[in-house]
């Protein structure tokens, strides 16, 4: 089971790469091909991860050399969590202002309308 956790916390890091947000986000941001590339190279590093922690006991920089993949992905998957909740912060920035946008101008167009039946009851009574 311990010879598992290093590779669960690489498929857990290409999950996330793969998340709905993650994916517009580069899209909007140019990164794409950049977020898809690290995606074909942990998946390369992955395949090599079970093998080696089943061998790191057999040898010292091994141990080392997978405790500092599991650092290099925890601090990768950081870097995700952030870049994914600035896209998600940014979509409700700019889903906020449509609705504010949508919201004023049905009170204008409400208005509009309120303001022309007042004048035609307005003008229909003047007659």
């Amino acid at each position: 089971m311990a010879e598992s956790l290093l590779f669960g916390v690489a498929e857990s890091f290409i999950g996330k790469l793969a998340s709905v947000a993650v994916q517009e986000a580069s899209l909007s941001l140019s990164v794409y091909k950049d977020l898809q590339e690290i995606k074909k190279t942990v998946s390369l590093v992955k395949a090599v991860l079970l093998d080696a922690e089943q061998k790191q006991w057999q040898n010292n920089e091994l141990r080392e050399w997978l405790k500092q993949i599991k650092r290099v992905f925890y601090d990768a998957e950081d870097v995700i969590d952030d870049f994914e909740c600035e896209a998600l912060r940014k979509h409700v920035i700019n889903t906020s202002g449509s609705i504010r946008r949508k919201i004023v101008q049905n009170y204008v167009e409400d208005t509009s309308l309120k303001s022309d039946m007042i004048g035609t009851r307005y003008h229909t009574s003047n007659k």
